[in-house]
């Protein structure tokens, strides 16, 4: 087993979800150095992640200014030229380790008076431009369950830019998985206040062929009070080729807009 396959593991090893090729990755830790040493300084980290009264001091969070900075600048590399996927598997559970870390230390530094400096402006923004790459990666991955967890990783964003409104939305669109297009429901409510995404839900509803998306979607225009939906249900609960919920749902929708 090579390096790199062994590293993309320790991340999952430490949340107790390594894969069932764990026995490789054990051999492998034994006569490799290199690797032993990695899995010693991510147990390190996390360990101090779960300990209330380990301080953050200015060298921790150089130390991981150091490995958060080569990242971004991958992201947005990666983003300026329109590759898909921004990051690999490895570089991806390296940012989310990086976003509890980093997140760690802000969290600690808050209640201090050094959090109005320069320095931890900064480092927040930063923070936020890291959770916000592990986001969208995490929305590319081909598992569901971790294109989920992206999804769910958007409501960590303080003020998220457009490319996590669209990547939610392209995710309705265009998730094959009928769970991650019903998470990406509940993560644009946030949204609701924007044109694009009452535009997008009043397109989706009509084009979605799952019942369950069909019935979150009219919940959701229901919710906005999204009044120019109303032609829209009508065409749907008049129309006998729908699913017969999905019709009722609709027609509840109508009575609910008066």
């Amino acid at each position: 087993m090579q390096c790199e396959t062994v590293r993309q593991q320790l991340i999952d090893g430490l949340t107790g979800a390594l894969a069932d090729d764990a026995s490789a990755v054990r051999e492998h830790l034994a006569t490799c150095a290199a690797c032993q040493a990695e899995q010693a300084s991510l147990g390190e980290l996390w360990s101090r992640l779960a300990t209330d009264d380990v301080p953050i001091d200015t060298a921790d969070t150089d130390r991981m200014r150091g490995r958060l900075d080569p990242l971004l600048a991958a992201y947005d590399a990666g983003r300026m030229t329109s590759r898909a996927p921004w990051f690999r598997y490895s570089g991806q559970a390296a940012a989310a380790l990086l976003v509890l870390g980093i997140g760690f230390a802000v969290g600690r530094q808050t209640a201090s008076p050094a959090a109005a400096s320069p320095e931890m402006q900064t480092l927040r923004a930063e923070l936020q431009d890291l959770r916000q790459m592990v986001t969208l990666s995490l929305m590319q991955q081909q598992s569901a369950s971790d294109r989920i967890k992206g999804v769910s990783w958007s409501s960590q964003i303080d003020s998220p830019g457009n490319d996590i409104v669209q990547a939610l939305l392209d995710t309705l669109n265009h998730d094959p998985n009928v769970n991650v297009r019903l998470a990406s429901i509940d993560a644009l409510e946030r949204f609701a206040d924007r044109a694009v995404v009452r535009q997008t839900t009043l397109e989706a509803v009509r084009t979605q062929m799952s019942p369950l998306v069909q019935i979150a979607l009219i919940d959701f225009i229901v919710k906005m009070n999204e009044q120019a939906a109303r032609p829209i249900l009508q065409a749907i609960a008049d129309d006998p080729k729908v699913h017969e919920a999905v019709r009722a749902r609709a027609s509840w929708g109508l009575q609910m807009f008066g």
